[in-house]
């Protein structure tokens, strides 16, 4: 999975899993063990990708599409190749499954003009540099309309490439990296298992911009859970992080708490205590006015309650510190449905409806809150906010 505003970007898988895989807010990869991928067989994937391409060339010119790539086409290349795709649904094996994924993957990326590509899984940096290199100039050679590639990376394995190898790096076609600074506090890192300190985090920043690679710096408010001295601290040294490493970009994930993650085992013992849709919205406010430098600003993400936006800092600031303000001004229960509506109405539960996980259980509780929001219950409050979290705790859209 790469990260929103990569849609447009082929997937090219370097690595498998995570080689950290400890954090204790995230779900993905826990279990499964880290490996890197040899370079031999990364440059047979795109060599892959590229018969696949030669294949929808050859089918629009032979149908008179004159080489043109549009949406009719694909059904036309799976028509015309039944010995690779299958002749029908029920005709289908496994293998037909894997070669119609990997069609439609290239398929939409030739759409989108073959520009961008995403190197997946965690941590492409933890391949070693000579052969990421090696990677990169053979995807330029063999796309030369590549003009974009991006990878996820750890502080701490910024910190430790060297500046040398960045720049290689850099030259021979990366030219984004997203990484999870999540938080600047050192004590929130460590109970979080981070497995870096703010140290490292401004370390690898800063040699990944004067590397002249784009960084995309990932924060979450509510990280710090309930406690508001160590809240503060979150804040104040996230933003102490940010404004020294002055990244391309911040993006704002708001904290859920995942059924799947080592954190709900944690929270459901009572060990973390959950910070409010209040709070986090708060200390959203606080980094806000806190950056002094100019960057862009995004909040692709559901967990972020008032606004999903992305811009320049310096154009959206006003705008969204009045959207904060307004919220602020009204009474809890006001703001109670307002959120309580937004998970049910603006696309957060449809997303969990989608990925199966829409069971009884969290449609009794949701319907038990709405009954009691429109009876006035005392009970109201603690009923819509149990959905509330049950809802977020299936997944982040």
């Amino acid at each position: 999975m790469g990260p929103i505003g990569e849609g447009e970007s082929l997937i090219l898988r370097v690595n498998r899993n995570c080689p950290w895989n400890k954090c204790l807010f995230c779900p993905v990869y826990k279990e499964k063990k880290f490996s890197r991928r040899d370079v031999s067989e990364i440059k047979r994937d795109i060599d892959a990708i590229q018969k696949i391409a030669e294949l929808i060339e050859q089918t629009s010119w032979d149908i008179g599409f004159s080489g043109r790539i549009n949406k009719e086409l694909r059904k036309e290349v799976v028509r015309h190749n039944p010995e690779i795709y299958g002749r029908g649904s029920g005709s289908v094996t496994y293998d037909n499954y894997l070669a119609l994924t990997s069609l439609n993957n290239v398929f939409n990326w030739f759409l989108c003009g073959a520009k961008r590509v995403f190197l997946q899984d965690a941590n492409a940096l933890a391949v070693k540099p000579g052969d990421l290199i090696d990677i990169l100039n053979y995807l330029q050679e063999t796309f030369p309309t590549v003009d974009k590639v991006t990878c996820y990376a750890r502080s701490k394995t910024c910190s430790r490439t060297s500046f040398s190898d960045l720049t290689r790096l850099k030259k021979a076609g990366l030219s984004g990296i997203f990484v999870g600074i999540e938080s600047g506090c050192d004590d929130v890192l460590e109970y979080m298992k981070k497995g870096v300190t703010s140290k490292e985090h401004i370390v690898g920043g800063q040699t990944v911009k004067e590397a002249g690679i784009d960084l995309a710096a990932f924060v979450m408010p509510g990280l710090a859970g309930s406690d508001r001295k160590l809240s503060e601290r979150h804040i104040l040294e996230t933003l102490e992080v940010l404004n020294k490493i002055k990244p391309t970009e911040v993006r704002i994930r708001s904290l859920a708490i995942i059924e799947d993650s080592p954190l709900y085992v944690r929270w459901k013992s009572g060990e973390f205590e959950l910070p409010s849709d209040d709070q986090m919205i708060e200390e959203t406010r606080q980094l806000l006015e806190g950056l002094t430098f100019d960057c862009t600003f995004e909040t692709f993400q559901m967990t972020n309650v008032l606004f999903n936006t992305r811009g320049k800092l310096s154009t959206i600031k006003q705008e969204l510190l009045a959207k904060i303000a307004d919220y602020q001004a009204l009474s809890p229960g006001e703001r109670l449905i307002l959120r309580f509506e937004r998970y049910l109405f603006e696309g957060y539960l449809d997303c969990v409806d989608m990925w199966g996980k829409l069971d009884q259980k969290l449609a009794r509780s949701i319907e038990d809150a709405q009954i009691s929001l429109q009876k006035g219950s005392d009970d109201a409050t603690a009923k819509a906010e149990a959905a509330i979290f049950a809802i977020k705790s299936k997944g982040i859209p």
